[in-house]
């Protein structure tokens, strides 16, 4: 029995988005995928309370890769969902872990563990940012720290149920939704916006 098999009743128990029990439409794909989209929207615009407002985005390079957004509760965006999946995958790949992802049992063992996966690096990568500066308190204040920290693992939670509500019930992956969504959402705002903007502040 593998590593993995001794806590598979813990990981296959996780809090998860029930799988259709029936055929799903296009045009209910197309309800689901659009309403994931505007909550995703919508969670863009919550600024993170405490946060220091001479903050700097040091990540502006990539931020559209990891579909996250600058000063708001999801500025982790995808990056503890993939992460976990490229860790996995490796050690999975590597036969560091014995899982046969032809068996359903096992299929179900690797969702829950990228699931757990994905949830420890939603508080290292929240901790490592408010921590080393990328996230800054205002004040540097030690309580609004654990607060910025609350609420990115906040937000961090929330992109891994609705990439999961979009895997299950709508097209594709909230993945990928989230960076065409975002990157389609940075060009419409370029093309129309007309002020100028100031790359890597918080506004």
């Amino acid at each position: 029995m593998g590593f993995l098999h001794k806590f598979e009743g813990t990981l296959t128990r996780l809090p998860e988005v029930e799988s259709p029990r029936y055929s799903i439409t296009f045009k209910e794909k197309l309800k689901w995928t659009g309403v994931i989209l505007l909550i995703y929207f919508f969670l863009g615009e919550i600024a993170l309370y405490g946060l220091d407002p001479r903050a700097l985005d040091i990540f502006a390079n990539v931020r559209a890769v990891v579909a996250g957004k600058f000063g708001s509760i999801i500025a982790l965006g995808i990056g503890p969902i993939v992460t976990a999946s490229i860790i996995l995958q490796i050690l999975v790949g590597g036969k560091l872990i014995d899982l046969d992802l032809d068996n359903p049992k096992d299929q179900a063992l690797f969702q829950g563990t990228q699931k757990a996966l994905a949830i420890l690096f939603t508080v290292f990568e929240a901790g490592v940012m408010v921590l080393m500066g990328a996230l800054p308190p205002a004040n540097n204040d030690p309580t609004l720290r654990l607060l910025l920290i609350g609420q990115l693992f906040l937000g961090g939670i929330l992109i891994i149920y609705m990439d999961e509500v979009v895997s299950k019930w709508g097209f594709g992956s909230g993945i990928g939704l989230f960076i065409v969504g975002g990157v389609c959402a940075e060009i419409f705002i370029g093309a129309f916006n007309p002020f100028p903007a100031t790359v890597g502040e918080l506004v």
